[in-house]
């Protein structure tokens, strides 16, 4: 027997909502800290309240089934994120699973990819306009 189903592929549609809530953060910190004079580190100024991983955690589907469906779709990818992050294995008893601790690893390199490579523009436009 032959089935053809249908598969909503999320997850760069969540790496994007990532980035851009990252980068909106990253435009308040800027509007709260005016006398800041270089870009701030994602890791420790960022993210010194927990919002950058507030951000990216709540990027994380929390449906099984779509936690399944990006695993199918993206699996060996977002597999190689986890394993690269050295945080634990797969039989570690991960709250909402390793599939999901495998996908916020990858989300979350996404965003800093992102920042590495975009944050400076956003930086530089921001001061050109004090």
């Amino acid at each position: 027997m032959e089935r053809t189903i249908t598969i909503e592929d999320t997850l760069n549609e969540r790496a994007q909502s990532a980035i851009d809530e990252v980068r909106d953060y990253l435009l308040e910190y800027l509007a709260d800290n005016t006398n800041t004079e270089e870009l701030p580190c994602i890791s420790n100024d960022l993210d010194y309240s927990g919002r950058v991983h507030e951000i990216i955690d709540g990027s994380v589907p929390i449906y099984t089934s779509e936690i399944n469906d990006t695993m199918y779709l993206h699996g060996n990818e977002v597999e190689e994120v986890f394993d690269d992050a050295g945080i634990g294995d797969r039989d570690a008893g991960w709250p909402m699973g390793w599939k999901a601790a495998a996908i916020y690893c990858y989300l979350e390199r996404q965003v800093h990819e992102w920042y590495s490579d975009h944050a400076e523009e956003v930086f530089k436009e921001w001061r050109d306009a004090q």
